[in-house]
């Protein structure tokens, strides 16, 4: 049989297996099936989903995995029933439609959390937005979130810090800065209820560097007060020396910080929102720090 041969036959098998699916879910008093044989029916349209993806007949496949789904989650299956959006996700990854990821892979988790088994549903979570992290890093970002509030449930605090400094870093690539700077916060008080320490002077240097991006150097040095204790001895001299800088309007000192090593150390979407912060203007520096008349423009 040749290739196009078993692709037409395992599509007709699959709508074969779906039109079995409807039949159990059909109610009839004169044959008294007083209600849906919902298991069953899921049965046969996992069996579809299967013939459709040998098939390739990706649409077909995805949107059986879902009544498959609807069928578990009707009989109390919610396991299985997350599973099949776990297939269907691969599913839409594979034919590139990435605008269902989110959608499928949320559902699916929940499922999986409420079915007793949050470990998968945080697999399910980060898998999906490794997936779309470049393509639609908004959605990731909310995968993210939710594979945070997962591992809470299980009291994992600095694993859940872990996930919103990763969605933390896609919102500076996407330079949301507020958004950025709101979610550290978040990363930074998980880390102090899992008694991180210095573990998490890391994330203080992005809060600081976040802040700056925003135009806010009293934020930035609110932050470094704040959270400064996490840092290590030589992180903290540099936040130091870099909010003192913005706060004072030193230009040689916040451009001595900004060429720190540790700065350059950080991920690579914060190395750029490195490069793109400017020292304060030096002052009486001609044409950047002076006006027409002289005097000094601060503004």
């Amino acid at each position: 049989m040749t290739l196009m041969g078993l692709s037409v036959q395992k599509a007709e098998e699959g709508r074969a297996h779906c039109a079995k699916a409807e039949k159990y879910l059909e109610v009839s008093w004169v044959r008294l099936k007083f209600s849906e044989d919902w298991d069953s029916a899921a049965d046969e349209y996992s069996k579809a989903a299967t013939c459709f993806k040998i098939a390739k007949s990706w649409d077909e496949c995805i949107a059986a995995h879902e009544k498959a789904c609807t069928g578990y989650a009707n009989s109390g299956s919610l396991y299985h029933a997350g599973k099949q959006l776990d297939l269907a996700m691969l599913i839409a990854r594979d034919k590139g439609e990435l605008s269902k990821i989110e959608k499928l892979a949320s559902r699916g988790g929940l499922l999986y959390r409420q079915s007793g088994y949050p470990e998968a549903a945080k697999q399910l979570l980060t898998k999906a937005a490794k997936i779309v992290e470049s393509s639609l890093p908004e959605d990731a970002v909310s995968l993210y979130k939710k594979a945070c509030e997962t591992v809470g449930t299980e009291d994992r605090p600095f694993e859940g810090a872990q996930f919103i400094e990763s969605a933390a870093k896609l919102m500076v690539r996407v330079k949301k800065f507020d958004e950025a700077a709101e979610l550290l916060h978040h990363a930074l008080g998980l880390y102090s209820e899992a008694g991180a320490g210095t573990r998490a002077g890391r994330t203080v240097i992005k809060l600081v560097i976040v802040q700056l991006g925003r135009g806010d150097s009293v934020a930035a040095s609110k932050a470094y007060k704040t959270y400064g204790g996490y840092c290590g001895s030589f992180e903290a001299s540099m936040l130091s020396q870099l909010t003192q800088g913005f706060t004072e309007l030193d230009h040689e000192q916040a451009k001595a910080a900004l060429g720190s090593s540790i700065l350059k150390d950080l991920d690579n979407d914060y190395v750029r929102l490195v490069r793109d912060l400017k020292p304060p203007p030096e002052l009486g520096g001609g044409q950047d720090g002076e006006d027409d008349d002289g005097e000094i423009d601060l503004c």
